[in-house]
């Protein structure tokens, strides 16, 4: 039985993830604390907000992880 190697499509989306969502909670932390002085109920609808939207572009990236190469 051979071991197939991951796709090079596999550590590509896992890197650009990683670093993504990095980067977006960093930013989402940021101007999250400059709302710190708003009511607490807008605070907690921006986190709501902000804590799933990253949710689109990462189940994109996923399900291009795992797309088939196309061979012709």
């Amino acid at each position: 039985m051979q071991h197939e190697r991951p796709a090079l499509r596999s550590l590509t989306g896992m890197i650009v993830m990683i670093v993504g969502i990095t980067i977006y909670a960093f930013l989402a932390a940021g101007v999250g604390n400059l709302l710190s002085e708003l009511h607490l109920s807008i605070q907690m609808f921006y986190y709501l907000v902000v804590g799933l939207i990253w949710i689109i572009p990462a189940k994109k990236l996923i399900y291009w992880m795992g797309e088939k190469p196309k061979t012709d």
